[in-house]
């Protein structure tokens, strides 16, 4: 089962959009290296989750979501200004009207992401367990363009 979760830092205005096997356990890992960076007093909470059976699902709706909201001009990066980029970076979006408001799109997610998926950036590519990273640039034979 995998966990699509919204996150919010108590001291950003930005939500975070994003899937794991264990939200609790990325919960921490994001807001350890938040805090390594910009102190101990940002703490994250997790503010809604849904889980879904599927781990290829959970990340087709994941970008979907995050397609959507990228589109609208919501999307913030927040990749941390030193050696700190394990923060999910640009998963982080200001929504003005919050939750409710993201959870609009969370629907759109779930009911489009067959239908109408989101188009994959061409240097995209999904691993066999059905997440979905960037190649990197150095991967032979695999061009971006």
């Amino acid at each position: 089962m995998t966990t699509l979760y919204i996150m919010k830092c108590n001291k950003k205005p930005y939500h975070k959009v994003g899937v794991a096997n264990n939200v609790d356990h990325r919960r921490y890992d994001i807001e350890t290296s938040i805090q390594q960076e910009y102190g101990t007093d940002h703490r994250l909470r997790i503010l809604h989750t849904i889980e879904i059976p599927s781990k290829y699902d959970a990340y087709t709706i994941e970008h979907q979501i995050q397609y959507y909201l990228t589109k609208l001009g919501y999307q913030k990066r927040w990749q941390g200004m030193g050696n700190f980029k394990s923060n999910g970076g640009s998963e982080w979006f200001m929504v003005k009207g919050g939750l409710p408001k993201i959870k609009k799109y969370l629907a759109l997610g779930f009911k489009y992401f067959k239908s109408n998926p989101a188009p994959m950036p061409k240097s995209w590519e999904r691993k066999r367990d059905g997440s979905i990273y960037k190649r990197p640039d150095f991967i032979k034979g695999k061009s971006h363009s």
